[in-house]
């Protein structure tokens, strides 16, 4: 990982590739950068724009690779390399290559984060204390989201190995292979960034202003395209959540639940269905998203059934989605706003997945990313409900997300049945429905090719090859 990361740091903190030609070393380059506020901001923001990597949530980790092993498209048989996924080889080239660009990028980032981290403290005076608090809670909130989404992608199963040795976690800067840590430690490390996180984050603007943040200063603005107060808290219940410590995960996302009227409102009908500026991305209802300039690109290179050909399409079969849906096309504002439209494609009838087709107009939600949203926490909080036998209590969080995307409540005692169905309509493109079935131990998914199917998965398919030699300790 060594040279990996060495080039990171030169071209995304320091920004500029004749930059060692000016400076003497690595080390005079860290202080230049870190040297003003500005230096700081440059750093933090970095990290932010470089979550779009295709390797990434740009692509990979969000509405391709994720949602190919969640078996969320027809993958067309022509495609060997997603073909690969679907079936969960990752003994080819194509697979395993994919694989360790995930594991470098995400790491290179970490590194990054771990700079930002040490430089906060090394020089403390640059930073007055409201720009303390914010770039370092920032950048320890990335440092744990990104490697709790590493563990969710090369960590064990934790429901049934969680003592398991898993992966490395980085909480210092280093260009040696750090030792591996057992699945119980690794989490332990991921809580302790988010918690202290959110400590920090405590003054956040977004607390009293809301996602504008405080709009004089535009670093401290649009707060749900940064990791806040907020954001943090719903990733804490989802940590929690996924080791199975069940109260406090509640406790977090209550905490966001209890605020989300006023600053992550559910979108509206008409906002997500109506005119030629559609917010199919439900932005209101986002905690935290990556600003993704090249979204409308997303959909032409990957969902555009209208000029790619079957073997590069990701698509989901009409009666798939129909079945999926309960044949709610009239009133689901999820199908309304962003599966609606329908072709024909080599013979096969798929609805097209526009979530990320760029509107009319220069909206920012055309370029969100979302990468956790309220009603992930509405869903967990009805499933804890459920686990402690309190179904009374679940069945009206389950209901309010049902009812707020256009369909009617279900009965106390029969929404647990339904909790798939829901995670399977609300994250479509979102890669969030892989890493439930893993939580869950799902030992079979919602079949992509066949409407009445499930497909059958072992637990081993949940777990991604480790790059070589990236576990040894140097």
């Amino acid at each position: 990982m060594k040279r990996y990361i060495y080039l990171l740091v030169v071209t995304c903190l320091f920004g500029c590739s004749d930059w060692l030609n000016v400076q003497p070393s690595d080390r005079v380059a860290e202080e230049s950068a870190f040297s003003t506020i500005a230096g700081f901001k440059q750093a933090l923001n970095g990290v932010y724009v470089d979550l779009n990597a295709t390797e990434l949530y740009g692509q990979t980790l969000t509405c391709e690779m994720l949602e190919i092993l969640a078996q969320r498209y027809n993958i067309n048989q022509e495609n060997k390399e997603w073909s690969a996924f679907m079936t969960y080889d990752f003994a080819g080239s194509y697979t395993l290559n994919r694989v360790e660009k995930i594991w470098e990028r995400a790491y290179n980032l970490i590194a990054n984060t771990n700079l930002i981290i040490k430089n906060c403290d090394e020089r403390r005076e640059v930073l007055p204390d409201d720009y303390y608090q914010m770039i370092k809670g920032e950048a320890l909130a990335l440092r744990g989201f990104l490697h709790f989404d590493l563990f969710r992608l090369f960590g064990p199963v934790y429901g049934v190995d969680s003592t398991l040795e898993s992966i490395p976690y980085y909480k210092e800067f280093a260009l040696d292979v750090q030792p591996t840590l057992i699945g119980t430690e690794f989490m332990k490390n991921v809580i302790v960034d988010l918690r202290a996180a959110k400590d920090l984050l405590s003054t956040d603007p977004i607390i009293t202003n809301g996602v504008a943040g405080d709009p004089s200063d535009k670093f401290k603005s649009k707060r749900n395209l940064r990791l806040n107060y907020y954001a943090v808290q719903g990733l804490l219940s989802r940590a929690y959540m996924y080791i199975g410590e069940l109260d406090s995960a509640l406790v977090y996302a209550q905490n966001v639940i209890d605020v989300h009227e006023r600053i992550f409102p559910w979108v509206t009908r008409n906002e997500a269905v109506a005119g030629t500026e559609p917010d199919r991305v439900f932005s209101s209802e986002v905690l935290f998203a990556s600003q993704n300039r090249n979204v409308g690109g997303l959909y032409n290179s990957l969902f555009n059934g209208e000029s790619l050909k079957i073997s590069s399409l990701l698509g989901i079969r009409n009666d798939v989605a129909k079945y999926r849906f309960d044949n709610a096309e009239e009133s689901d504002i999820r199908v309304l706003s962003f599966m609606k439209n329908k072709a024909t494609v080599s013979g096969v009838d798929y609805r097209l997945f526009n979530k990320f087709e760029s509107a009319v107009g220069d909206s920012i939600y055309s370029q969100m990313m979302p990468l956790i949203r309220v009603s992930e926490l509405y869903l967990m909080v009805s499933e804890i409900y459920y686990e402690q036998g309190q179904k009374s209590k679940g069945a009206p969080y389950f209901n309010a997300l049902r009812e707020n995307r256009g369909l009617s409540g279900v009965s106390t005692s029969s929404y647990p049945s339904y909790l798939l169905d829901e995670w399977w309509r609300e994250f479509i493109g979102e890669g969030q429905l892989f890493y439930y079935y893993k939580r869950t131990m799902a030992e079979e998914m919602h079949s992509a090719t066949n409407a009445y199917n499930e497909t059958s998965v072992k637990l081993s398919n949940y777990v991604l090859p480790i790059p070589d030699g990236e576990t040894k300790y140097n």
